[in-house]
């Protein structure tokens, strides 16, 4: 046999070549480390987000509220405006309410109808004013007043009679005082706004002198004219905010006048006087009925007769709130009112 060294050689580093390298020659293991949050981070995550919506909700709420109410500051220019309108073009402002309750009057006198369904035409509200038939008597005492188009035009709700913050009930199924004041149990829309009638609470809901006399401009069936605000259109308020609850039957509908308490209202209680509260007194010693008030924060949006509208803040002085009330009474007083 022939040897061949060359060949074993060869052989021997083939075999050094296949076997296992010894731990100096392995190569290194690298480690990586895993990513993610440790429970500890989460949980500090979590809490700062949780400080950050504390801290921005309130402005987000805030900033809701503020264009909520310059929406009904809108509703309510719209109306004056309306009302202006109106004026130009029949001579006299819109009654309080269309006809009277006076005793033994033809039942076509008596209405009972609001100003705010007077001027639907001048608010672009033309179809449903032509709803109206104000030939059919006094629809608060009438269950067949119902069975007419009115029946139907009591249930409409027009959105620019209701405040967007206002959350009360948008229908009054039925509503009644003493047993003589229903709708019947028709649906019968409510609002958020109410003409100013004057100084002159409700005694009872029963004032003639609330209802017929006011010191305002918005009462039964007394259309006044611009030459009888003498106090200036810009010093006189002419339509302001109410809340569900401050009549006697807590309605507020939009479409009738009911013993003033309703669509038109008296200052003769501070702003904001919330149902329940204590009420202050008339000059007879009786009971008034029907604050203006709002569901905004710290006051309530009026219309003046100029078309501006104000939020007036509700620890307004007494006399001052009762000057922007009146037409004509000559009261002086300072602009402070409005800061």
């Amino acid at each position: 046999m022939t040897f061949h060294p060359f060949s074993t050689i060869i052989d021997n580093m083939e075999r050094v070549s296949d076997s296992p390298a010894t731990p100096r020659e392995r190569p290194p293991i690298m480690f990586r480390r895993r990513s993610g949050f440790t429970l500890v981070e989460l949980l500090v995550v979590i809490a700062i987000i949780g400080v950050l919506i504390a801290l921005l909700l309130p402005a987000v709420q805030a900033a809701r509220e503020a264009a909520r109410r310059m929406q009904c500051a809108n509703h309510l220019k719209q109306i004056a405006l309306g009302i202006a309108s109106y004026e130009t073009s029949c001579g006299m402002f819109p009654p309080g309410r269309v006809g009277h309750d006076l005793a033994g009057t033809e039942p076509y006198t008596q209405v009972g109808t609001s100003g705010f369904v007077v001027i639907l035409p001048q608010i672009e509200q033309q179809v449903l004013y032509d709803m109206f038939d104000f030939r059919d008597g006094p629809w608060t005492y009438t269950a067949t007043w119902y069975l007419t188009t009115n029946g139907r035009a009591i249930g409409e709700r027009p959105s620019v009679y209701v405040c967007p913050s206002d959350d009360s009930e948008p229908y009054a199924q039925t509503t009644v005082v003493g047993g003589a004041y229903v709708t019947d149990g028709k649906p019968a829309a409510t609002g958020s706004y109410a003409l100013v009638a004057g100084t002159i609470g409700a005694a009872g809901g029963l004032s003639q002198a609330m209802k017929y006399n006011n010191t305002g401009l918005f009462f039964y069936n007394t259309p006044l004219k611009v030459g009888d605000v003498t106090d200036g259109l810009s010093r006189t308020m002419f339509v302001g905010e109410v809340v569900e609850g401050h009549t006697l039957d807590s309605s507020n509908i939009w479409s009738r006048n009911l013993r003033a308490m309703d669509t038109s209202r008296s200052t003769s209680n501070p702003l904001n006087t919330w149902p329940g509260e204590p009420i202050y007194m008339t000059n007879y010693g009786l009971k008034v009925n029907g604050a203006f008030a709002s569901r905004h924060p710290g006051g309530v949006n009026f219309a003046f007769g100029d078309g501006h509208v104000q939020f007036v803040e509700e620890n307004i002085a007494l006399d001052v709130y009762h000057s922007l009330a009146t037409r004509d009474g000559g009261e002086a007083f300072s602009e402070d009112y409005e800061r």
